[in-house]
């Protein structure tokens, strides 16, 4: 009976000691309790509002070798052929010659303030230094039509060219005239759709494009070997799982079909589309204004140009993919021009694939697998320049323009036959479902 006493009372004691621990602790039980409702109802309850991502490290791919890399800059020496020596500097890895000693005088004709945004203020309220990252710094920038007499070199702006009586009466037959495009050939002129390019026969001495043979260079972006390479296994991207690919567009259209090639390749695979041609325009406007951060959450972004035409590489794949660490898949110039200009191993082409269906395929297969890491073993070695001026990104075109009147051979040329540099026929090819 003792023991049996003795027993009961211990018992009673550890419940009276129990319900003191817990009195003393309610907040703290209350609290943990809510805590792991509010998780259980959103993981288990609502799962669409929880993102689904995953963190992945680039160690498990081993970066390129010297002989990678030698391989593909010797195909880029034989496949960019014709360059001015500041194409050289640009592609080449040639080194910048010596400045000359005298001032430049640059004029951008007639419609240099409609440019203004995007190369001096890149989209802000500020105004820059044009000259600020550029080697050379011995050039003036006019924007006025009376400095036509001075000026040594003056640029035209096809674009807004509304026809040949748009331009000035030659004063001195050593100024160099060049002409400015920034869009494929079947996008040269906008004001008029009368204008050709046989009526500027004999007036221009330079050509300024994104082409690389341009005498004055202008791509959206380049690609350049690190003077220190760095050690991927520091890098961890984090990406979305449940959808793998992303486009951006405002521009519906496209010379190439692009977008009925989205079409045919959402039957097989979910993509995401943001800007004015989607169903996301809130999220991203789609305008070189403002930047999308929501593409920077997926694996593969869709590089689509809206015409296929020979080194017409925009910002949609510089700025929307590179810059995003996400991997291209590229539409719009030749499979060559993407190999020399591209940093090797890091893209996938349309082109190579029979159809959209087979590019979904390919890029499910990549994601079970896991196989997609070997896109960035470029990385390591290699390094994207954005150079377009758009979503804040520098601009060099009037650097560029300063550099070639410095290092460019002055001999007199004339484009006598602009066609047979820059038209539909010579640097285009048909779309995908043509």
């Amino acid at each position: 009976m003792v023991s049996l006493h003795r027993i009961l009372t211990k018992n009673t004691e550890n419940v009276i000691m129990g319900q003191n621990i817990i009195q003393k602790n309610r907040f703290f039980l209350t609290l943990v309790a809510c805590v792991l409702t509010t998780i259980y109802f959103f993981v288990y309850k609502n799962p669409e509002q929880i993102e689904s991502k995953s963190n992945f490290y680039l160690s498990a791919y081993p970066s390129l070798s010297r002989k990678e890399i030698d391989v593909w800059m010797t195909n880029r020496q034989l496949l960019l052929t014709n360059l001015s020596k500041l194409g050289e500097v640009l592609f080449l890895n040639v080194s910048e010659p010596e400045a000359i000693d005298k001032r430049y005088e640059i004029l951008i004709w007639k419609y240099g303030y409609t440019i203004e945004n995007r190369h001096l203020k890149q989209y802000s309220h500020k105004r820059i230094d044009p000259f600020e990252y550029c080697p050379v710094k011995n050039c003036d920038l006019r924007f006025s039509d009376k400095s036509i007499s001075t000026a040594d070199i003056v640029i035209f702006h096809l674009h807004r060219i509304k026809g040949v009586d748009d331009l000035p009466k030659r004063q001195d037959s050593k100024q160099i005239w060049a002409f400015l495009t920034d869009e494929s050939p079947y996008n040269t002129f906008l004001q008029s759709k009368n204008n050709t390019l046989k009526n500027y026969n004999g007036l221009f001495n330079w050509s300024m494009t994104y082409r690389s043979d341009s005498d004055i260079p202008v791509p959206y972006g380049r690609t350049v070997l690190k003077k220190w390479p760095i050690k991927r296994q520091n890098q961890i991207y984090e990406k979305k799982l449940d959808v793998l690919v992303a486009i951006l567009g405002s521009n519906c259209g496209g010379q190439n079909h692009r977008w009925d090639y989205v079409k045919q390749l959402q039957k097989f695979i979910q993509v995401d589309v943001y800007g004015g041609c989607g169903p996301f325009k809130k999220s991203c406007p789609g305008h070189f204004k403002s930047d999308c951060p929501a593409i920077e959450n997926y694996i593969f972004y869709l590089s689509f140009e809206n015409s296929n035409c020979n080194e017409y590489i925009t910002e949609k794949l510089w700025w929307n993919a590179y810059a995003k660490n996400s991997i291209p898949i590229v539409m719009g110039s030749s499979q060559t021009t993407y190999k020399a200009l591209l940093p090797p191993g890091s893209y996938i082409n349309t082109e190579d694939y029979a159809n959209p269906n087979a590019l979904a395929y390919h890029i499910l297969s990549l994601n079970k697998s896991g196989e997609y890491r070997k896109y960035y073993r470029w990385q390591e070695k290699f390094q994207v320049l954005n150079e377009h001026g758009y979503f804040g990104s520098k601009s060099y075109h009037y650097c560029r323009i300063c550099q070639a009147v410095n290092y460019n051979n002055k001999d007199h040329k004339v484009y006598n036959d602009l066609e047979s540099y820059w038209s539909v026929k010579r640097d285009c090819h048909s779309s995908w479902d043509a």
